[in-house]
Parts: structure tokens; C-alpha cells; sequence
């Protein structure tokens, strides 16, 4: 089935961790807000989102998130809901927590630190033409234990999913990077216990291997976070040359 022919789902962006290794560049914001080259970082996201035709994005916040509340709210140009988790709740409580206002069979998830050059629909079209449960975007560009190693067999079905793996079990040089994005079936959230902390990467992924059609999409695009105060300032360097370029190519 092709996605033009559905409706397409809610857009949820984990927003609410603690940030805490980024507090080493800026403390006053959430790591949401952080600047690239003047621009939010959450806006680079929002504005993929909207380029490719999402109208209704749920941002589920927590540390310094009325900040974050405050700064969407500008835009006009989606329907922005925040979904505010009173503690922390880890990536998948956040998602739990957000459900009452999802309105979608399926919904996309997405990291606020981290960004890839990504056709979504095409995600989702992935994700319905192969009767997925879950499908997860993964990338063959990035390499590290510092992010969830994942493998897949012939049949694009995932058979490890190992979050930021020990040296020791590092799976890196074999496998693929998780890059973040998910196309998840809400149904699998119902038997869940809602306020609970819980790690989609460490509790639900692993655990839903064994039962549902969990599958992941390879792709050549490399995952570029602000994760680090390292990371976050080669990004700042990546865009401020491609600004350096596309102002070259407008010149010639």
C-alpha cells in the first residue's frame, strides 16, 4: 500500500531528557533548543517534518520544557501538542505518557538530538507494504558503541537490537546503527503500564523481537546528534559549510 493513499500519522520528537553531558555547552535551554547556526535545533527538525507534508507533531518534553512549550507554540504553520511528563519516564515511558493524544493506528517517533537526511514516507510505506508491527530506520553510515547495534536478516527482519553495546559485545563492525526514527503500531503500547520509566531501546525493543514483526530499513544517510558537546560541535561545523556552499551555488 502506498502511503499517499493513507492518512498520515502523528509525528511524536522525544524531547524530555536531562541532557545532561550537553549541559557542558549551554545549561540555561533544553538540548532541543540548542542553536546551529542561530537556528533551534528542534526547528531543523520541525521544518523536515512540515517540508514533508506532517501537520499534527506531538513534542513530548520534560527538563526545561516550558521553554521548549513556549518556542513551538510561535509556529503556525502545524498543530503542536506537548505532552509534558511529570518525571522522568525514559524514551519509552514518554511515549506511553503521550499516547492519550495520539489519534493515529500508527505513529512516528523520533529522537530531538538527532537528525538524518530521511524520506519519511518512505518509512512508512516500508512499514505498511511489509505488515511491520515496528520499523526503525537504521544506517550503515555511522558507525559506534556509542549508539544501539542492530542486525537484520534477508528478510529485513531484526534479530539483534543491542543498545550502545560493551567493547566487548560490540557488534559494530557487523552491524547497523539505529538511527533513531521508528513507525510503531500503537497497539502495542496498550498492555503497557502508563507513568512507569521505561527505555524503548533497552526494555521494549529487545523484548518485542521475540513476539512481533519488528523490521528495519537500511539507509546510506549518516545520523548527525547533538548528544555530545564533541557532536554537537561538528554539527555546527557540517552546517555552517553547507551554508558556506548553497551561498557559492546561488553566486554561480
Amino acid at each position: 500500500m502506498s502511503v499517499s493513499k493513507v492518512q498520515k500519522p502523528d509525528v511524536l520528537i522525544l524531547c524530555g531528557g536531562l541532557g545532561t553531558r550537553f549541559r557542558e555547552v549551554r545549561e540555561d535551554i533544553p538540548k532541543a533548543l540548542a542553536p546551529v547556526q542561530g537556528v533551534p535545533f528542534i526547528d531543523l527538525l520541525l521544518n523536515d517534518f512540515i517540508h514533508q507534508g506532517f501537520r499534527r507533531i506531538i513534542l513530548a518534553t520534560g527538563h526545561l520544557g516550558s521553554q521548549l512549550e513556549y518556542h513551538v507554540k510561535q509556529r503556525n504553520d502545524a498543530e503542536y501538542i506537548i505532552s509534558c511528563e511529570p518525571i522522568p519516564l525514559g524514551t519509552g515511558g514518554a511515549i506511553k505518557f503521550a499516547e492519550i493524544h495520539f489519534r493515529s493506528k500508527q505513529i512516528l517517533i523520533l529522537n530531538g538530538d538527532s537528525s538524518i537526511n530521511c524520506d519519511f514516507n518512505s518509512l512508512l510505506e516500508f512499514h505498511h507494504n511489509n505488515y511491520a508491527d515496528m520499523s526503525i530506520l537504521l544506517s550503515s553510515a555511522t558507525k559506534g558503541d556509542d549508539y544501539g547495534n542492530v542486525k537484520i536478516n534477508n528478510e529485513n527482519r531484526i534479530t539483534v537490537f543491542s543498545e550502545k553495546p560493551k567493547k566487548s559485545e560490540s557488534y559494530s563492525e557487523l552491524s547497523l546503527i539505529n538511527a533513531g526514527v521508528y513507525c510503531l503500531n500503537c497497539s502495542l503500547l496498550s498492555n503497557l503500564d502508563p507513568k512507569v520509566e521505561y527505555s524503548i531501546e533497552k526494555d521494549w525493543i529487545p523484548s518485542w523481537l521475540q513476539y512481533h514483526c519488528i523490521l528495519g530499513l537500511n539507509t546510506e544517510q549518516s545520523v548527525h546528534d547533538i548528544g555530545t558537546p564533541e557532536r554537537y560541535k561538528e554539527l555546527q561545523t557540517m552546517f555552517q559549510e553547507k551554508i558556506s556552499q548553497d551561498t557559492i551555488n546561488k553566486t554561480k
